[in-house]
């Protein structure tokens, strides 16, 4: 049956003005996803990404490690929500880095604190409540368009690498596995960076096989963001 590997980025730049880009710990992640992944029988992959840097680039180096050429699709279905937005709308201050930088600085601990925002955010946006340039189920909606697109277009043998976010990631999960919608953050919280997700494609249908795979990495080096 053809499997779809999904993969969530390396670690990325939390903190600094420009969170899409992976950080020197996301590039080396992603470069031991690709030796790891030289064990796994994978034909020729189809690969495709989301039009984020953070995924182009997480792309870059785990199929440079394969040996394979750094070649892929994009699929703006795979892209993460606008984490920017949601934040912003429940927490004006969001739009200021330099203000949230030196806010945080004055918390015991920041990062705890900022989690706690955000999650409340996403759960406003999750209720509707407020205008959002991408609804919560517009996002699960696209999605899994192009998840099951990518499973009906795949044959036997086949496998997908798809470079993702956590989000995306959740949403399948939570959709495969018949949760409620608080599992976008329960799952998104716990998904490490460069961590495998595999589903079996079967007659266009999606079973889920495993989740947040990530054994490639020391334990030095797993991170979730």
């Amino acid at each position: 049956m053809p499997v779809i590997y999904l993969i969530r980025h390396g670690q990325a730049s939390f903190g600094k003005p420009d969170y899409d880009q992976l950080s020197e710990n996301g590039w080396q992640q992603s470069r031991l996803l690709g030796r790891a992944m030289q064990t796994q029988d994978l034909g020729v992959p189809v690969a495709l990404c989301g039009t984020m840097r953070r995924h182009t680039e997480t792309a870059q180096a785990t199929l440079t490690e394969l040996g394979l050429p750094a070649q892929w699709r994009t699929d703006t279905g795979f892209n993460e929500y606008n984490h920017k937005e949601i934040l912003a709308l429940d927490w004006p201050l969001a739009e200021d880095h330099a203000a949230v930088t030196a806010w945080l600085a004055t918390q015991p601990q920041p990062r705890k604190v900022f989690q706690s925002r955000f999650e409340q955010a996403v759960r406003r946006w999750q209720r509707g409540d407020g205008e959002y340039g991408e609804s919560w189920p517009q996002f699960r909606e696209r999605v899994l368009a192009s998840t099951y697109s990518l499973g009906n277009s795949l044959n036997k043998g086949d496998s997908a690498l798809v470079f993702t976010s956590g989000g995306a990631i959740s949403v399948i999960i939570q959709h495969l596995l018949g949760l409620e919608d608080e599992a976008l953050l329960t799952w998104n919280r716990t998904l490490i960076n460069t961590s495998v997700t595999r589903l079996l494609v079967n007659a266009g249908n999606l079973r889920l096989v495993s989740v947040n795979e990530h054994l490639h990495l020391p334990t030095e080096q797993v991170t979730y963001r």
